[in-house]
């Protein structure tokens, strides 16, 4: 069973040939512009379920002991988050 999640509207500026051309792309792929702009998007998205070393890294989290981080790009490194995740 799928749990309802709260939607949010996000614009994206592009020129009028731009979006005709994409939505020729989705159209094509039997999608509309937000299944299609997803679709490509969610393979970088973080896993729902957390998997045994995330849940490892959580609990040491809570209780205040595992890794330092020198600054917020190793902080993302360590968390195994690409570079186009925080910028």
């Amino acid at each position: 069973m799928r749990h309802h999640q709260e939607k949010a509207k996000v614009t994206i500026d592009c020129t009028l040939d731009e979006r005709a051309y994409i939505k020729m792309l989705a159209a094509k792929s039997h999608m509309n512009l937000s299944e299609f702009i997803l679709s490509y998007l969610r393979k970088d998205f973080p896993e729902k379920t957390p998997n045994k070393e995330t849940l490892e890294a959580m609990t040491e989290s809570e209780e205040r002991r595992g890794i330092k981080c020198e600054s917020i790009e190793d902080f993302w490194e360590k968390m195994g988050m690409k570079p186009s995740a925080y910028t």
